[in-house]
């Protein structure tokens, strides 16, 4: 099995998923990814943007099938 990274960014109301590229051979790995590209986005926006908009981003990790 394989897993994709699901990555949702939220303000007051949360947006549309966004799916990452690249597919990871386990959860762990995956759930690793989805906490760097989370920071990564959060230090993109800046302080200032995400204490005015109160900005989080929400992230899963989904299992699928690689038959």
């Amino acid at each position: 099995m394989k897993f994709i990274l699901v990555l949702v960014i939220c303000n007051a109301t949360c947006g549309p998923s966004f799916e990452w590229p690249q597919k990871f051979d386990s959860f762990y790995d995956c759930a690793r990814m989805g906490y760097k590209a989370s920071e990564l986005r959060i230090a993109e926006f800046g302080d200032v943007y995400v204490n005015k908009n109160k900005t989080s981003i929400l992230f899963s990790c989904k299992e699928i099938s690689t038959i």
